[in-house]
């Protein structure tokens, strides 16, 4: 009787350990950045708003935070920016994937570009050599396998 309830505890805390485990994090606290990942940053430059850290992006993490404060929701805030600046502060697949690139690549001078260029080239080249002698390979035993 004493091992059957040991082992029903035992089981009971294995239980209660695992779904605790599986709970998210308690941390439902909105960051500025996770506000900041949904937005265009408003000057020139092709970067996302959380990546940006030019006076215009930071002014715009200050306002985020003011908002945060106020006890708004990550898409409260974000559809109050779209309507005080306009669609064009929503940030797009592509133009994170541009903005991306840029924040990588904006100390690139000519030797780097050519650099990258040629590297890629020589892949490719690499790629398309490999799979030309694989193809060749296989369709000579092929053909060897008809000729018998």
């Amino acid at each position: 009787m004493k091992s059957a309830a040991l082992i029903r505890g035992g089981l009971s805390a294995a239980f209660l350990c695992a779904f605790l485990f599986m709970l998210p994090s308690l941390s439902f606290s909105l960051t500025v950045q996770e506000v900041a990942r949904e937005l265009e940053c408003p000057c020139d430059c092709p970067l996302v708003l959380e990546d940006c850290n030019m006076s215009c992006g930071l002014e715009w993490k200050d306002q985020i935070g003011e908002q945060i404060k106020a006890g708004k929701t990550k898409d409260e805030i974000v559809a109050a920016f779209i309507k005080k600046y306009g669609e064009a502060c929503r940030i797009t697949p592509t133009k994170r994937i541009r903005g991306k690139i840029f924040q990588y690549t904006r100390g690139f001078g000519t030797g780097q570009w050519v650099l990258l260029g040629a590297g890629a080239a020589v892949w490719l080249l690499a790629l398309f050599f490999g799979a030309f002698l694989i193809v060749r390979k296989f369709s000579r035993r092929k053909g060897g396998d008809n000729r018998e």
